[in-house]
């Protein structure tokens, strides 16, 4: 009777803790507008921290500052089996094509940057408030994945949130 009773509360704590964990983990990190690179076709989706993914209704994007890097921002080779980045120089410019100096977090982002094991082709930085997301498009062969991280200001370091293909990310809120 007492392991019995053991075994049932094993079991009802472990369905709390199972609950709780995915309760709190379909918490709305950011809404995108996206428009398709092939179609043109635009997107409203909402992601959330799970990682999941759903269209949602049309909203107004928040204002936010693009950074793009210079192509040459990255050189990439190929040790053990594995991609490795490596900065050759931050170049930044904003959405008007003016040069931007990097601070302590874009040098973070770049660093943190350099753990993607892919070739980096294209590499844009989004400010919205106090929170930066990345877009990295990756040269993959015949492929056009495009990877969405938020980045860790205090832990520096880039979170994948999702994995879009052939994507261009034109408006993002985030939730109040």
């Amino acid at each position: 009777m007492k392991n019995k009773f053991k075994l049932i509360l094993f079991l009802v704590v472990i369905v709390i803790i199972v609950s709780s964990l995915y309760i709190s983990s379909k918490d709305l990190l950011v809404n995108l507008v996206t428009k398709n690179e092939t179609s043109g076709e635009i997107e409203y989706v909402s992601i959330y921290s799970h990682g999941s993914i759903k269209e949602t209704d049309t909203f107004k994007s928040e204002d936010f500052e693009l950074y793009t890097a210079d192509s040459t921002s990255f050189t990439s080779c190929i040790s053990n089996s594995k991609v490795h980045n490596k900065i050759n120089e931050i170049v930044l410019t904003d959405s008007s094509g003016n040069s931007v100096d990097n601070d302590e977090i874009m040098t973070g982002i770049f660093q943190s940057a350099e753990q993607i094991e892919h070739d980096i082709w294209e590499f844009q930085i989004f400010k919205v408030s106090d929170s930066y997301f990345v877009l990295v498009k990756l040269n993959v062969n015949l492929q056009s994945p495009c990877d969405f991280y938020e980045y860790d200001i205090a832990n520096k370091e880039l979170n994948l949130i999702h994995r879009f293909d052939d994507i261009d990310v034109i408006g993002l809120s985030i939730p109040s």
